[in-house]
């Protein structure tokens, strides 16, 4: 029955129940002192003289089957008037829902209640993967690099003297609770030959509240409200950063648009300023965060970038929570020429000063032919999977079939939020080393 489904543990309903029982038993017992029990008395000689000329009989089981009939009904009309009451409450917040009552509350009681997971990155790769774990949990926060400074957020950066807008925009919508509308708009682009010829309005909308509120976790608040935005999107930092790229051959590239267009191989990458302040939520988030998650996304260009922020790194080291890093399916043009799971492994955990990934997921599923083929005219071809050289890391390789069947080559939202998720709960599940490995062999089979 439906009704079973309030009883589950953890809902938190039954307390209440209990409390409203006791509450209504109190409220009785102070009616009954208030207006004198002699009225009781006179209301129950009354009941006794109607069930007589009713029934004919007079004794105690005739009273005792009324006074049941007369409980159920009470409890009866209590449930129906709460229900009632409940629906139109919903009605009201929230107008456009519609479905099961009962499986709306408790998949948000649910999601209320789900682990606390931080995802690291940046750009189209992060959006993907936000999309499917906003269905997951709500206590979910991306923290976002904010060093793109080409097209549209690098025009504001660059006239407003503002952090790049562009990544945070794409997360907003990514996250919020009901797609459509809004997100055609935030990623509306004007056309024309004008000053706004190219800009998002999305990237204008979150650039007017920065001005208007003073700063950039207030204007993430606000767009969050409106969006109704099911997590928290915070900038890595709240600076203007520069992204530049020292190249094997000694070249230094400055500016994170500039990065790919070289087609060198990359050195390693670092900021101007050097050591650029992080968010202080951000830096929280990852110190409550049952999971971290790196990716998926442009390695040097969107992940790499906040590791550049001392204390974001510095949170990621000292977290007890594992490290999740989620690998691109192809090499990007200029960026990853040639790279396998290892090295991208071996990227993150150089910049960030330690072996600070635990588990990775890679795709392990078939792409079509033409797909590859219009790839690699392009330069890019699927990451090479090694899994003991990235094994050497410390890391364990987690296969599974991740793409997309619509784009053919991106990441599936709801299949790596799914994969991602089984992952979390394992881990999270006090499961020995021994334990957790031979699972993760088990789940690598059946993927």
């Amino acid at each position: 029955m439906k009704l079973f489904r309030w009883l589950r543990p953890g809902v938190h309903v039954k307390r209440w129940l209990f409390l409203f029982g006791i509450g209504m038993m109190i409220t009785s017992f102070g009616l009954i002192l208030t207006f004198n029990y002699e009225w009781i008395g006179a209301l129950e000689e009354w009941v006794f003289r109607m069930l007589y000329e009713v029934t004919g009989h007079y004794n105690y089981t005739v009273l005792a089957s009324f006074g049941i009939f007369i409980l159920f009904a009470g409890l009866g009309i209590m449930i129906w008037a709460t229900r009632r009451l409940i629906r139109t409450m919903i009605a009201v917040v929230m107008p456009n829902e519609s479905g099961n009552l009962s499986d709306l509350i408790l998949d948000n009681l649910k999601l209320t209640k789900g682990q606390k997971v931080v995802v690291i990155g940046g750009g189209t790769g992060l959006s993907v993967l936000l999309r499917g774990m906003k269905n997951k949990t709500y206590n979910l926060t991306a923290v976002v690099t904010v060093a793109d400074d080409g097209g549209s957020s690098g025009r504001i950066r660059q006239d407003l003297d503002m952090i790049a807008p562009g990544d945070l925009r794409n997360c907003l919508v990514a996250l919020a609770d009901k797609e459509g509308l809004m997100e055609k708009l935030f990623a509306h682009r004007f056309g024309g030959n004008g000053n706004l010829s190219g800009h998002s309005f999305g990237n204008l909308f979150i650039a007017a509240l920065i001005e208007v509120l003073g700063d950039v976790e207030s204007a993430m608040d606000a767009t969050s409200k409106i969006l109704k935005v099911r997590g928290n999107v915070i900038p890595s930092s709240a600076q203007t950063i520069r992204l530049n790229a020292e190249m094997t051959d000694g070249t230094v590239v400055r500016g994170e648009s500039q990065i790919p267009i070289v087609k060198g191989k990359i050195k390693r990458v670092f900021t101007t300023p050097a050591e650029p302040q992080a968010v202080h939520s951000a830096v929280e988030a990852i110190d409550r965060a049952d999971a971290i998650v790196l990716g998926p996304g442009s390695l040097y260009t969107s992940i790499v970038p906040n590791l550049l922020i001392p204390d974001i790194v510095k949170a990621i080291k000292r977290s007890k929570a594992k490290k999740v890093y989620i690998c691109n399916v192809m090499t990007q043009p200029g960026e990853t020429d040639g790279y396998s799971v290892s090295d991208h492994v071996r990227a993150i955990n150089r910049h960030a000063g330690a072996d600070i990934i635990d588990f990775v997921l890679a795709n392990n599923g078939e792409i079509d032919p033409a797909v590859l083929q219009h790839y690699a005219e392009a330069g890019s071809q699927p990451v090479r999977i090694d899994k003991k050289e990235t094994g050497k890391t410390g890391a364990t390789v987690i296969l599974a079939d991740l793409v997309s069947k619509e784009t053919g080559s991106m990441h599936d939202p709801k299949r790596l939020a799914t994969v991602l998720f089984d992952l979390i709960n394992a881990m999270r599940s006090d499961l020995s080393p021994q334990l957790l490995h031979y699972y993760l062999k088990r789940y690598n089979r059946k993927r």
